[in-house]
């Protein structure tokens, strides 16, 4: 074999050994480009997986917030009407002793205070009231005193004679006493159709 023959066999040789160098790094390059590619959408798909749920948490808690608002709003409203139909329920009390069945109201509320007291009782009563109470006291064959002391649109305080036990037993008194049960009852009347179709359309 002559020189030249060994100089081609092995510049043959050195140029198949930098291709597969050149393949080899190629490929790995390609690797790399690869991994950093999909490394790269890793870290993309995780920013926008935590936009969105930043963006899903913030709807919500938007949404929660606006519900809240206008159930409140809604018991406000509601809180007001019931408010005006008890305020219109005392203003009609104000006409309470012209009313014809006035007097058996009085003596069921002075009634209900004698039941719960012992000895001689003390019927204190509004002064437009004394004379209607004296006579509704007199037909019970009682010990008794009325007094013209307070001041009330209707109804009796009973007291024994050292007032160490005291029934009231006024109007201002029992709408007070009847006062959330008033305010259930309005609210039922007057919302109760709107509750029957939310909790049919739920």
């Amino acid at each position: 074999m002559s020189i030249e023959d060994i100089l081609q066999a092995l510049d043959d040789e050195c140029r198949a050994e930098c291709q597969e160098i050149f393949r080899r790094a190629e490929q790995e390059a390609k690797q790399i480009i690869e991994r950093a590619q999909a490394e790269a959408e890793a870290i993309r798909q995780a920013r926008l997986a935590k936009v969105k749920a930043d963006a899903q948490s913030e709807a919500v808690s938007m949404l929660y917030s606006a519900r809240l608002r206008s159930k409140n709003e809604v018991i406000r409203a509601k809180e007001k009407v019931v408010e005006e139909v008890l305020a219109e329920a005392v203003r009609r009390l104000q006409d309470l002793r012209s009313r014809g069945d006035y007097r058996e109201v009085l003596e069921g509320l002075i009634d209900e205070g004698l039941a719960r007291v012992s000895g001689k009782t003390v019927v204190h009563v509004d002064p437009a009231d004394k004379e209607l109470a004296d006579e509704i006291m007199r037909g019970k064959g009682l010990d008794f005193e009325v007094r013209p002391d307070i001041k009330t649109l209707g109804g009796a305080v009973i007291t024994d004679a050292a007032e160490r036990v005291q029934i009231i037993n006024t109007v201002e008194e029992r709408l007070n006493r009847a006062r959330e049960k008033l305010r259930m009852q309005v609210s039922g009347i007057l919302f109760g159709e709107e509750a029957e179709v939310a909790a049919g359309g739920g």
